[in-house]
């Protein structure tokens, strides 16, 4: 491929558009944008910051937001997404985002987590004999995904019993910020 040929490729990527090959492999186009495009903007309005010293620096600058109330309002009217996603942490900038981290920075901190590591060490040995004795395991379904919802039940205080839905809840209340939500997706979550 030419030099041009990768600019205009980098260039045209649109992440709402993108193919299978894509989504096998990101890291070819990852590295196409941060070569040609660095600062991409996608069809959506999207920009994806691709180069260390760029994201470093727009996180570092107070006229960046992690606030999406303008942003999400169309996409979610008044419905408990638009709710949820403007007063979680992630979406939030301080004081609101500092008031609410330093109610959860304890369960976080490394003696914290040290005190959990064997209960997490004992999820994971039961996940994998489990496996064993059944002769398989689907990694993605059972492990990546069944385990965090194990850890945070834990830490929630979810009873074990009670927590076959939270990882289908987790998605559909996530599944909404997708680039283009689908309908059923908007109004399930």
């Amino acid at each position: 491929m030419t030099n041009d040929e990768a600019r205009a490729r980098a260039k045209a990527f649109d992440l709402r558009k993108a193919d299978r090959a894509f989504l096998d492999d990101p890291y070819p186009m990852y590295s196409l944008l941060r070569e040609h495009d660095p600062v991409h903007r996608d069809s959506g309005g999207s920009v994806f910051l691709t180069r260390y010293d760029d994201v470093a620096g727009v996180y570092r600058d107070k006229r960046f937001s992690s606030d999406k109330k303008i942003e999400f309002k169309p996409k979610f009217g008044d419905s408990p997404l638009y709710l949820h996603h403007t007063t979680s942490l992630v979406f939030n900038d301080p004081p609101l985002h500092t008031r609410v981290r330093k109610h959860l920075a304890p369960a976080f901190t490394p003696r914290a987590l040290s005190v959990m590591e064997p209960r997490f060490e004992e999820m994971v040995d039961r996940m994998l004999d489990a496996a064993l004795a059944r002769g398989g395991m689907d990694i993605v379904t059972e492990y990546a995904a069944g385990l965090p919802v194990q850890i945070i039940g834990d830490m929630l205080g979810v009873p074990t019993s009670e927590r076959g839905p939270l990882r289908d809840w987790s998605l559909a209340i996530l599944g909404a910020l997708e680039p283009a939500p689908s309908k059923d997706a908007l109004d399930w979550g």
